[in-house]
């Protein structure tokens, strides 16, 4: 936020335009939320920055700054682990797919950039539904023509990642990094760890 107040000269604090992003998120669509309406994620970054413009009374330009947060994610770096660990699943057999509220463009250049490779990708984009809906585990599913109950689905989010896949019929793993606190509204996990690699360790698959 900092960035884009700064590229557009805005007489705007940073933080506060972040506070407001994440409400306005909120507002439209976002995984928080049981039952999101699907939206292509550049789109609501557009609507988003446009609220929080007015909002704030600052005369910003909603679709450069969209255009910055789009690029800033598909720079992103991956956890250092990620590779490792598809590896490693990948040589214990796993079949490793990735599912994510993405739009396919940022996610392919940050996957070709921290050299991260799936045997299925599936995104909101592609799906036109996104997480927690059920309909877009169905798609993974499909796509890796595995049933349902055959599928560990892990994420880091507890509405989308954990109350999506168990919704869909799916083991859950949170990884919770962060070690907050379940939401009371989300059903218990499958499995509870800190890391991938954790994870990863408790599937059989060695990182040495």
């Amino acid at each position: 936020m900092a960035e884009i107040a700064g590229q557009q000269s805005l007489d705007a604090d940073a933080n506060e335009m972040w506070q407001r992003f994440l409400k306005a998120s909120k507002t439209l669509r976002v995984e928080h939320h049981h039952d999101p309406i699907y939206i292509r994620y550049h789109e609501a970054w557009r609507l988003q920055f446009e609220m929080v413009f007015k909002q704030m009374r600052v005369a910003g330009d909603a679709v450069a700054a969209a255009d910055h947060f789009r690029e800033r994610l598909a720079d992103a770096s991956a956890f250092e682990e990620s590779g490792p660990v598809i590896e490693a699943l990948r040589t214990k057999g796993y079949e490793v797919a990735l599912l994510s509220n993405a739009d396919d463009d940022f996610l392919t250049a940050c996957l070709r950039r921290n050299r991260l490779e799936f045997d299925v990708i599936v995104t909101s984009e592609s799906a036109q539904a996104i997480k927690p809906n059920r309909e877009i585990f169905d798609k993974l599913a499909n796509a890796l023509q595995t049933p349902p109950g055959e599928i560990l689905y892990a994420g880091d989010n507890p509405i989308p990642d954990v109350l999506g896949p168990v919704r869909a019929g799916m083991f859950a793993a949170w990884v919770n990094r962060g070690g907050y606190r379940k939401p009371r509204n989300v059903p218990q996990p499958h499995v509870r760890v800190k890391t991938l690699a954790e994870l990863a360790g408790l599937l059989g698959a060695s990182l040495e």
